[in-house]
């Protein structure tokens, strides 16, 4: 079964930033998310702490040197929901991780009120 992926705007905007060689490998890695779903577990996920809801997770990412986080949430229609994203290489992690998840947080109430009024 193959599981259907989305994507915030948020998130397309930052990954369209990126090194076409980033997009790949994240890319990659998404595609196996779509073919585990949410089996798949570590190396490639791992659950976020600190976020408003106890099913978020982040895709984890490793390419040139860099550490690329993707926030995800399944939803209730079983979708990966893609929220956002970052590098946290160089980064303090506390401070990486309460931004990224907060932004995380407000993408996915957003998401959750638009199919809420369809």
């Amino acid at each position: 079964m193959e599981w259907t992926i989305i994507f915030t705007d948020a998130y397309e905007a930052w990954f369209d930033h990126l090194l076409e060689k980033e997009k790949i490998a994240i890319a990659t890695d998404l595609q196996v998310l779509a073919q585990m779903g949410p089996s798949l577990g570590r190396p490639y996920v791992d659950q976020v702490k600190g976020s408003r809801f106890s099913n978020m997770k982040e895709l984890r990412t490793k390419v040139s040197g860099h550490v690329y986080r993707s926030l995800f949430v399944f939803d209730i229609h079983r979708q990966a929901v893609i929220l956002n994203g970052g590098d946290k290489k160089g980064k303090d992690q506390a401070r990486f991780y309460k931004r990224l998840v907060a932004e995380a947080d407000e993408l996915f109430a957003e998401y959750l009120q638009s199919i809420e009024k369809k």
